[in-house]
């Protein structure tokens, strides 16, 4: 009788670890799994453009900044609101700026989020009227304003005078008539662009 309820015992033991040990790995996937959302997505909604870069084979020489575009779609808007409640809740898994976050959280009927990451490589009179997205450049009631923590990081509409070495944010809608899925377009600062397919 023992030898049988011993058996039980140890079959029961036995299930709730098995059990356990499948609900721990089932919250690990699912707290992963918004991060690789999002490095999925953002390799084709990133492009970067150097300004007043003279370009020798893979290298660039002489820029006085460095842009990055993220074209935040749908897709990617969700994908990112999710790696932020999962960042919240597990203690931070990532590198994402929270500005990217913030700027995320914001739509506009008819529009679509651009958010650019602006490097001043050298000092920089950067005026946000130069930016491109194909025949579109932002105007002030297009630019989020407001939400970086750190003001001084965050770009507004019209001139800055940024120092070498600058790193911030500013994010701005574009008409949907601008970007259409499928299509190449122009994504740049002054005259210097780099072409880049929208993502379907």
């Amino acid at each position: 009788m023992n030898f049988f309820l011993n058996r039980i015992r140890v079959s029961a033991i036995l299930t709730i670890t098995g059990a356990l040990l499948l609900l721990v790995f089932s919250a690990g996937r699912a707290a992963a799994s918004p991060m690789r959302d999002i490095e999925r997505l953002t390799p084709s909604r990133t492009t970067v453009c150097f300004f007043e870069g003279q370009y020798l084979a893979d290298l660039v020489l002489n820029a006085r900044g460095k842009l990055t575009f993220l074209f935040v779609d749908r897709k990617l808007a969700d994908a990112l609101r999710r790696g932020q409640r999962a960042e919240q809740g597990q203690g931070g898994f990532s590198e994402i700026h929270p500005q990217i976050y913030a700027y995320a959280t914001k739509s506009k009927r008819g529009h679509l989020l651009f958010i650019v990451r602006v490097q001043a490589l050298k000092s920089w009179k950067f005026d946000s009227s130069m930016l491109s997205i194909g025949d579109y450049s932002p105007i002030n009631e297009n630019i989020i304003t407001g939400i970086a923590s750190n003001p001084t990081m965050e770009l507004k509409f019209g001139e800055s005078d940024l120092a070498g070495g600058y790193d911030g944010y500013i994010g701005f809608f574009v008409p949907t008539e601008f970007v259409k899925p499928g299509e190449t377009v122009n994504l740049g600062y002054a005259t210097d662009h780099v072409e880049w397919e929208v993502p379907n």
